[in-house]
């Protein structure tokens, strides 16, 4: 056993953190449920998850909750609380936002069936008795589900591989016809790899994990070459501090610092499934990041189902190139992703933090504001390759409108008037932006040039994670939502872990800091420093990673 002791050991801690917050008044409405820690309520949908998590720890010898009485009668409880709080569909809510929810109920379904897969391997005398309450439970949640309908992408494969299971399950025709309906639709993976929701931080692994239980539904392995298709491209989405790049998701955990541990048992049983070692070693590469940031990975359930999963893959070295090396265009995604070992960069096309730079665990984004009519920030249009990189250009104008003279409308208010479509307009001038980024080996330039009006005036925000600022004539905190201007020289950026950027040169050709409505705000998250000019620009700033020396602080602001 490689990993199943230390991984169960955590997942019996946590079996003892639920049994302390298991409800046990027998006259409270929530009795058997768990109360959240801090919130002061029980979620429903939640104690499904844990009521699965119980049973894997009742039923496994490897448990030291094995056959235990205290754990028997948590799981009673959880029953009693279930059955109380699941609606006459047969589906549960989700407190913050869904109620009577389908797929919410599919998620937590797909876990209790990992619990009843391992019943129907495990099961005892002893533990006999749980079948009968868990398909019965199975069963009426399946109902509800396949009655139902969804809101997001991903809800359709959640809910699609619940039905499969639960065909299985219990032999009802009907819940895989319903999957069905759902699968026809196709699944929604592009050529880069990467789901609708472009969500590297959660949504994307949610995806996986319905990809494989689709497959263990199914046995159709198309389900699980889309896994791999995900998993290859999150190769390139991994930082230097381990995290994942979660910068450009459409969904909620946007700029979320999550790390591997999530992903470690996707690739492992991806890998497993396909015989594929590869993936497998990036696993126990995974694991190991996770414990090197005091994470155990969730997933014991799976390596006590599938004989010899623990630790497959692991017996040789993973190329540590495939993570820490790399430069890629992902065209579908419009992101371009960059590793150089210690540091690496992204930029994003059509989006004001058009580019993020990370060494070790110290983060920054750039922001052009740039406000000439309708647009305030230099949006890129294409990432185009380039030697040593890639550039974005972007094309901006001004516009006012005309008089309807003399075709008036028939109205006088104006937000009846079709001003965008039959209005006519006069053209101002244009402003043409060109950014281009080249790796130096120990950083990057970032060129940004203009041509088209003259005298706008340009602003370059950086954003930084708060950390030391160090110039020649000062070192201050950059504090979460304060700023300074860089009039000139360099300055380093430093974390306590010793992780360090520096830019250079800055520039300041005047001082104005009016934001438009609309404008991508200054982040109260991080630490902003400005840099200006007046169109036409011609600058080049070095993002850097190597410590200055006092002497070096002195840098050069001019053209």
């Amino acid at each position: 056993m490689l990993h199943l002791q230390e991984m169960m050991a955590s997942h019996d801690a946590m079996i003892d953190r639920l049994m302390a917050a298991q409800v046990a008044d027998k006259q409270n409405p929530d009795f058997g449920g768990f109360l959240r820690g801090g919130f002061m309520y029980v979620e429903p949908r939640e104690s499904g998850f844990h009521l699965a998590d119980l049973i894997v720890g009742y039923i496994c010898r490897e448990s030291r909750h094995f056959h235990s009485e205290a754990a028997a009668e948590t799981i009673r409880r959880t029953l009693v609380y279930m059955e109380r709080h699941q609606r006459p569909d047969g589906c549960f809510d989700l407190s913050n936002c869904n109620f009577a929810s389908p797929p919410d109920t599919a998620f937590m379904t797909n876990a209790i069936f990992n619990a009843w897969w391992l019943m129907e391997k495990r099961c005892d005398a002893e533990t006999e008795w749980l079948k009968e309450p868990v398909l019965r439970f199975i069963t009426t949640c399946a109902e509800g589900i396949a009655a139902g309908g969804f809101h997001t992408p991903n809800h359709r494969w959640a809910i699609a591989a619940c039905l499969k299971c639960a065909a299985n399950a219990t032999g009802r025709r009907e819940f895989s016809d319903r999957a069905d309906q759902y699968l026809a639709e196709g699944l929604d993976i592009n050529e880069d790899g990467e789901f609708a929701e472009r969500s590297a931080g959660n949504y994307n692994q949610v995806n996986d994990d319905q990809m494989l239980r689709l497959f263990i539904a199914t046995g159709e392995k198309r389900f699980l070459e889309a896994s791999r298709a995900n998993l290859e491209m999150m190769f390139h989405y991994i930082d230097p501090d381990d995290s994942v790049f979660t910068n450009n998701s459409t969904r909620q955990d946007n700029g979320c610092k999550v790390y591997l541990n999530t992903y470690y048992i996707l690739f492992l049983l991806t890998g497993y499934f396909l015989r594929d070692a590869r993936l497998a070693r990036a696993a126990e590469y995974m694991y190991q990041k996770s414990r090197s940031h005091g994470i155990v990975p969730n997933g014991i359930e799976w390596l006590l189902l599938y004989d010899g999963l623990d630790g497959y893959g692991a017996g040789e070295p993973f190329d540590l190139s495939v993570v820490e090396h790399y430069s890629r265009v992902f065209s579908a995604s419009r992101i371009a992703r960059v590793r150089s070992g210690a540091y690496s960069w992204t930029l994003l096309e059509d989006k004001p933090n058009f580019l993020y730079f990370q060494s070790g665990a110290l983060t920054l984004y750039l922001v052009i504001y740039a406000n000439l009519c309708d647009r305030r920030h230099f949006l890129g249009e294409k990432i185009e390759v380039v030697p040593g990189g890639y550039q974005m250009k972007a094309h901006a104008a001004g516009w006012y409108y005309k008089p309807f003279w003399p075709n008036l409308p028939d109205t006088s208010d104006w937000w009846a008037m079709d001003n965008p479509h039959t209005r006519e307009r006069v053209e101002g001038a244009p402003l043409d932006t060109c950014v281009r980024v080249t790796d130096t080996g120990d950083g990057i330039d970032v060129a940004m040039t203009t041509s088209g009006i003259d005298r706008l005036p340009f602003r370059l925000e950086v954003g930084v994670l708060p950390c030391l600022v160090r110039g020649e004539q000062f070192m201050l905190e950059g504090k979460a939502g304060a700023s300074m201007m860089l009039m000139n020289g360099a300055v380093e950026l430093s974390n306590p872990a010793g992780d360090v950027i520096t830019l250079s040169p800055g520039f300041c050709e005047h001082g104005m800091m009016a934001r438009s409505t609309g404008a991508y705000p200054q982040s109260p998250d991080h630490f902003t420093l400005y840099m200006t000019d007046f169109t036409p620009v011609d600058r080049v700033l070095h993002i850097g990673t190597r410590p200055f020396e006092p002497r070096e602080l002195r840098g050069s602001s001019s053209r």
